[in-house]
């Protein structure tokens, strides 16, 4: 499948043809590049790198939760010591992921998909 880029605003589409217009900014279909095919597939990588870290960021929140409830029941020095360690481990976690989706968004491929609006 080919990947366009408007050259406007980012935004990226796979498909035969670019739009008519791009659905983010409004460009006519005349600012739209075609990528060669090393680009779009290093596009289709950081898009599913970045699903992948989202998809663990959430499962982590809901951990997190748990982890509060744990806390919340007090039941004793050991359970809360593993239960808040959880919590810290995850944050830790968190801001990693952040981190590294923030240096990825500084490298030109990443700079790209972020003004697609997907790095929101």
């Amino acid at each position: 499948m080919k990947m366009w880029r408007c050259e406007v605003c980012g935004y990226l589409h796979e498909g035969e043809e670019p739009p008519d217009f791009c659905p983010k900014c409004g460009a006519p279909k005349e600012k739209f590049e075609l990528l060669d095919e090393e680009e779009a597939e290093m596009m289709r990588d950081s898009l599913a790198t970045r699903e992948k870290y989202l998809q663990i960021y959430n499962h982590l929140n809901e951990v997190s939760k748990l982890a509060q409830e744990g806390i919340d029941l007090n039941l004793d020095e050991g359970c809360n010591e593993i239960f808040g360690q959880t919590k810290k481990d995850i944050e830790e976690i968190h801001k990693k992921i952040e981190e590294e989706l923030a240096g990825h968004a500084s490298e030109c491929i990443w700079v790209k998909v972020a003004k697609d609006g997907i790095m929101e």
